[in-house]
């Protein structure tokens, strides 16, 4: 999640869809499936909303010129902002969500359009705002905040605001890139469009004669259970065509997105896109650097795991395709209802309060469970202040599904603890504090698991799970990171891109972090395209690594401590983390929490973990006679 701006209701620059609410005969349709009348009850209450907010939007200029007046000037303009900025996120979710469970619909376009043109003029409207607040003494807001306690809700904001003075641009330079808004946005609803609601994955005859959709979830299922190599192959090449046919499209399309990116930051005064990314919630570049470093130089373990599952696989050659797949006669799928129960019984150490937020996230209408036609692959958690979070998911039964709906209530419960101890200004927290407290629930997950497996197979099962979990979250997220950041310092120093040039630098990264013990198909390195982060985010993949080592500290503190009063303290830290929303930097919230990211620690102690697990698979391989 993003923080939002000081004073700046934020321009969305998504795709465009929406949702049209039905009335639904079965009675247990929303025990998987979106209820979105929580958030409006039809459409014509939504226009009522969007015609409130496009009212709302001529009122700013009415505070031009008198917001350094007085302290009580300054506080309604805040209480002013925000309630429109309540209002047009909740109009622009609703719209939003519904894009991602039925992205065919083109109907919806429209409405989306709507909520776009109002933000749109929301924003020629409030250009002159960060220029005349930086034009207050920062004296004298300090004096009013020691004399108003309204006010004083406020100090880190402003505290960010001033912190990042020389980044403001003049009034008449915001309101001419306003006018460019729309078309800057493009290519990202171009990407949305072509790997969803245009995408088309091809189909495969598997060996026993089944015939199947290379869709993702589907190719993750069949990765995790087929034991036929060739079907697990087939899957895998028939959902990497499926890209690659657009390869050359969807690198203008990522070229648009980063000069784009790149643009705004010189505009800016920044030095780079990094910079304006970090700076914005006072992140140091080291802790990005200092991922990149440790994790790419100390995969020694990661090859070792590599090659301890080709020969307990007993492969000649090994593929991607082959990295999910059982090592042991553990078959297991899950459905939907027991992973909500192994997910609360996991979680209930966790405490009273936590729980009772569980329980109400838990309720009909929170999750869309189900994989359907023209929804968006993946899972996240969607929280709407005033409202509750919503979660997508894509289910497919297996126990990395179990593992990711932890993951997303862990979002969601964090939202709510938010939203319970802080006010609406620091409800949105940023990414890295955000993807901490969801690979948390992972741990805790897994924990459970681990100590509750009823024979030796599930346990060296769990122990893969344990070693992708760093390998999917700490070193394949770092990898990404370090592509990214690739790809941003070649559109920085006017380098040439296009398709061929951004495979050749996918592959020998990939080669860098996975060594040469998998095979690589033709297309392997245009796979890149899957990744939605990089169309859709501004440098967000690094959070999952770092965040994974953050919580990968917390829990060791809880879960290691010397002593029982020593977990307490350590469990009290973590939850005044989630209750803390965007009320401090993140590195800081960390740091408070236990975990300091301003060293290669937290990373390096990911390492060691990775190598003590390795091993300990390796014993128990050998035990079993599969090595």
């Amino acid at each position: 999640m993003k923080k939002t701006s000081l004073l700046f209701l934020a321009i969305f620059a998504v795709n465009i869809f929406s949702f049209a609410q039905e009335e639904v005969q079965d009675k247990d349709y929303y025990k998987y499936n979106w209820k979105l009348t929580d958030i409006y009850a039809d459409w014509d209450e939504w226009q009522k909303d969007l015609e409130f907010m496009e009212l709302q939007i001529p009122k700013y200029l009415e505070f031009k010129g008198t917001l350094g007046s007085n302290v009580e000037r300054l506080l309604e303009f805040r209480k002013f902002s925000e309630k429109t900025s309540q209002v047009s996120s909740k109009l622009y979710v609703y719209a939003s969500l519904g894009q991602d469970i039925d992205g065919k619909n083109s109907i919806y376009v429209t409405k989306l359009q709507q909520i776009q043109t109002a933000f749109v003029n929301l924003r020629r409207n409030t250009t002159w705002v960060e220029t005349e607040l930086a034009a207050i003494p920062k004296e004298t807001i300090d004096q009013w905040i020691s004399e108003n306690k309204e006010l004083a809700v406020y100090e880190h904001d402003f505290d960010s605001f001033y912190r990042q003075l020389e980044h403001i641009l003049d009034e008449e330079t915001q309101r001419i890139s306003t006018y460019y808004s729309k078309a800057l946005s493009a290519s990202s609803k171009i990407y949305g469009s072509l790997s969803t609601a245009d995408m088309e994955f091809h189909k495969v005859t598997l060996s026993t004669g089944e015939e199947v959709v290379a869709s993702p979830a589907n190719a993750s299922k069949i990765y995790k259970t087929n034991k036929v190599q060739e079907d697990r192959k087939a899957v895998s090449e028939a959902l990497a065509d499926a890209y690659i046919k657009n390869k050359n499209t969807y690198s203008e399309i990522i070229l648009g997105v980063l000069q784009n990116r790149w643009a705004s930051a010189q505009l800016k005064g920044y030095e780079s896109c990094l910079d304006g990314v970090l700076e914005s919630n006072n992140i140091p570049k080291d802790v990005y650097m200092n991922l990149i470093d440790v994790a790419s130089n100390n995969i020694a373990s990661l090859l070792k795991y590599r090659e301890l599952r080709k020969k307990a696989l007993d492969l000649e050659k090994y593929y991607g395709s082959d990295g999910s797949l059982e090592l042991v006669d553990f078959e297991k799928l899950y459905s939907y209802d027991e992973a909500v129960e192994l997910v609360k019984i996991c979680l209930e150490p966790m405490g009273d309060e936590y729980n009772e937020l569980l329980a109400n996230a838990l309720q009909s209408g929170w999750v869309d469970v189900n994989e359907k036609e023209g929804k968006r692959g993946g899972a996240y958690s969607w929280s709407i202040y005033g409202v509750h979070p919503y979660i997508l998911m894509n289910w497919n039964g297996t126990r990395r599904h179990v593992f990711t709906l932890a993951h997303e209530f862990g979002h969601s419960i964090h939202s709510m603890l938010t939203n319970k101890y802080q006010a609406y200004t620091y409800a949105n927290y940023a990414s890295m504090v955000a993807e901490t407290a969801s690979t948390f629930n992972e741990k805790m997950l897994l924990d459970y698991m681990i100590k509750n497996a009823k024979s030796n197979n599930e346990k060296i099962t769990l122990l893969v799970q344990a070693i992708d979990n760093i390998s999917g979250t700490f070193y394949r997220q770092a990898q990404f990171a370090e592509f990214e950041y690739n790809l941003y310092s070649k559109i920085e120093k006017d380098e040439p891109l296009n398709a061929d040039i951004m495979a050749n630098l996918y592959d020998e990264i990939d080669e860098k972090y996975n060594g040469t013990i998998m095979e690589k198909s033709e297309n392997s390195a245009y796979s890149w395209p899957r990744i939605h982060h990089f169309f859709n985010y501004n440098y967000y993949v690094y959070n999952y690594a770092v965040s994974f080592s953050a919580s990968s500290s917390l829990f060791n503190q809880i879960k290691q401590a010397d002593s029982e009063e020593e977990a307490k303290l350590a469990h009290k830290r973590y939850l005044t983390l989630l209750k803390s929303g965007g009320n401090d930097y993140p590195v800081d919230l960390l740091k408070k929490a236990g975990v300091d990211l301003n060293t290669k620690e937290p990373y390096l102690a990911v390492v060691k973990r990775m190598e003590e697990l390795v091993n300990q698979l390796e014993i128990a391989l050998k035990e079993a006679g599969k090595i």
